[in-house]
């Protein structure tokens, strides 16, 4: 069975087991939301691009090689940090400074196939990291 596969300019974590997406333009603050994550909990899998791979109706994330455990961090540099990979995709979250709707409909990324949960959001909002945790929340519930 081939296995297909997508290099994804984003940041990318773990935690409690869901595999997260950071998408967003160049100094959207994909990097940095992931370092506040990391400082709550979750494990980095992957900083700049991320590897999916598409397995049976599954989507695994993975670090480039050259990447593994190197996380970008703004006015301090390159630092280094535990990291996991072949972590199951549930949520992808895009940062975007336009207004969005406060009470959004549910919405959903299209990546190899596959509709996984999107979160659109303001990644630069202190509440942030916790939006993201109550989102995989309600996704969990769903299951």
């Amino acid at each position: 069975m081939k296995m297909e596969l997508k290099r994804v300019h984003s940041s990318s974590i773990v935690l409690d087991d869901n595999g997260v997406l950071i998408m967003g333009d160049s100094g959207s603050g994909k990097s940095d939301l992931a370092l506040r994550l990391i400082d709550n909990g979750a494990t980095l899998i992957s900083d700049d691009v991320t590897i999916c791979k598409k397995k049976i109706n599954e989507i695994y994330l993975f670090c480039p090689i050259a990447t593994k455990g190197l996380l970008e961090v703004r006015e301090v540099g390159i630092i280094t940090v535990p990291f996991v990979e072949k972590i199951k995709l549930k949520m992808v979250v895009k940062l975007t400074n336009e207004n969005l709707n406060r009470i959004p409909k549910k919405k959903f990324y299209k990546i190899l196939g596959l509709k996984i949960p999107l979160l659109m959001m303001d990644g630069r909002n202190s509440s942030a990291v916790v939006k993201i945790k109550v989102k995989l929340n309600e996704i969990r519930e769903e299951i």
